[in-house]
């Protein structure tokens, strides 16, 4: 036998299949990575938005509940706007929680210029419901609130809240 044959059957290189085999049945396996990183990634932003929005309603409601528990009554006759009235946090006055058109949510005390809850950017209001329960004790308030991550971004995600706001002073 030649030296040329003993060093090919004897070498511990590869040939140019055995290469092009693995890089096929890696580039399969990579593949079948990608699907899941993207589904864990819409999902993360779906859970971001969702979040947001919790958060943006509570905060309203809060707002809200301070506000009820040490006034002394409150007029929901209005469509999107609930008033407080004889309201401690405002020296006695009225304060008052309005929806305004683009989903901005303002809450404001007497004639003091109002405080934006809600700025309509990326969370919106998309409604808000004052019922009443019993006069001047209860008061049930419906607020839906949508968010999206960018102003841009065409999905939201909404988070519906329902309470009711006890007066403890009416």
């Amino acid at each position: 036998q030649s030296t040329l044959h003993k060093v090919r059957r004897h070498g511990r290189g590869v040939t140019i299949i055995e290469v092009l085999i693995t890089i096929v049945i890696s580039a399969i396996a990579l593949f079948a990575l990608v699907p899941p990183f993207i589904a864990e990634g819409s999902f993360f932003r779906k859970g971001k938005r969702q979040t947001e929005a919790q958060r943006d309603a509570q905060m309203v409601l809060r707002a809200m509940a301070r506000v009820a528990r040490e006034s002394g009554g409150y007029d929901a006759s209005v469509p999107g706007v609930v008033t407080f009235t004889n309201a401690p946090t405002c020296g006695g006055g009225p304060v008052t929680f309005t929806l305004l058109a683009g989903g901005v949510f303002h809450q404001q005390c007497g004639v003091n210029p109002p405080t934006i809850l809600i700025d309509g950017v990326r969370s919106k209001v998309t409604s808000f419901t004052p019922s009443q329960i019993i006069a001047n004790k209860l008061v049930q308030i419906n607020l839906t609130v949508t968010h999206q991550l960018r102003a841009t971004d065409p999905t939201t995600e909404s988070e519906n809240l329902v309470t009711e706001l006890f007066l403890r002073n009416g």
